[in-house]
């Protein structure tokens, strides 16, 4: 459960305003563009979805991540990563889908890892737009 404590954590330092609908951040490192969007809102949790440019050349595929945030429980856990989603705990192996046998919990510390380098690259909100 840490590295969700920890998501939840680093997503906070990024995004203190996470009541907005919409929000654009940026690097002061002249770095693409991180766009984020509330796509669902209740009364103790939050589903994210952050889209990231990487290349405008498109050799590398944009990285589109789809997070719920548990506010009464102060987590956050990946529920889609390009576009894979439904990730089950443990994976036996080898399985028809061709997971990992711990892909959650490795998706998990990408994004916790990717937080950490969003904050390291001084991402800041540059637009944002409330209810």
């Amino acid at each position: 459960m840490s590295v969700y404590e920890e998501n939840y954590r680093a997503l906070h330092r990024l995004l203190p305003d996470l009541g907005a609908d919409a929000a654009v951040l940026s690097s002061t490192e002249a770095l693409p563009d991180l766009h984020m969007e509330v796509l669902e809102r209740s009364k103790y949790t939050l589903t994210v979805a952050f889209l990231h440019t990487l290349d405008d050349n498109k050799v590398v595929p944009d990285m589109y991540l789809k997070i719920r945030v548990y506010n009464d429980a102060r987590m956050a856990e990946v529920l889609t990563y390009q576009n894979k989603t439904g990730f089950a705990r443990i994976y036996t192996y080898p399985n028809n889908k061709v997971r990992y046998p711990i892909e959650k919990r490795r998706v998990n510390v990408f994004f916790s890892e990717w937080l950490a380098y969003c904050i390291a690259k001084d991402y800041h909100c540059v637009y944002s737009a409330t209810v």
